[in-house]
């Protein structure tokens, strides 16, 4: 009678632990887990907190003219008239006249250049397109001038005709981008 007593004791437990004990421990595992990963988020945001605050005191240390360079190589809003007052000074120190300037927002997104289709941009562009009448050698210098300036442009298209008198008549389009 013992011995009945005892297998059936034991095969009610193990039949109690599998319909819900073993049910109940699963769950206590998944949020054991999940309260693991909410430890290691916290922990992150401790990190990116203290890192904010370094950037910001070495930010706080800048001298305006540093922030003011900063602020021309990636603005944080298109100031399309500036840009073409920037230009145009570039160009009026060999002699050009920049004719026609005209700005279309963003290039569009190519689906073929997107790396990560999910990551959003930080950033947003422009495209200048500008004509002018000058010689090949201040064409290079201009060109030379727009590459080594602090404002972000790239070089989309450069196409030019030859006129008469020797001169060459270009038009040049270029993308310039700014901080959302």
């Amino acid at each position: 009678m013992k011995s009945n007593t005892a297998i059936v004791l034991l095969l009610l437990s193990v039949g109690l632990f599998y319909t819900f004990t073993n049910a109940q421990y699963q769950d206590v595992k998944k949020l054991h887990t999940l309260a693991n990963e909410y430890q290691n988020v916290l922990e992150n945001i401790s990190a990116i907190i203290e890192l904010r605050e370094q950037l910001l005191v070495k930010y706080n240390n800048l001298s305006q003219a540093e922030i003011g360079r900063i602020n021309k190589v990636l603005p944080d809003n298109v100031d399309t008239v500036r840009l073409a007052l920037d230009l145009d000074g570039m160009a009026s120190s060999y002699g050009i006249a920049i004719k026609n300037i005209q700005t279309s927002p963003g290039s569009g997104t190519d689906p073929n250049l997107i790396v990560l289709q999910d990551s959003a941009k930080v950033y947003d562009s422009s495209t200048l397109s500008f004509s002018f009448i000058s010689n090949y050698t201040n064409f290079l210098n201009l060109l030379s001038d727009i590459e080594t300036n602090l404002r972000i442009m790239d070089v989309k298209s450069i196409t030019f005709l030859a006129t008469d008198s020797g001169l060459y008549d270009y038009n040049v389009s270029v993308e310039t981008y700014w901080l959302k």
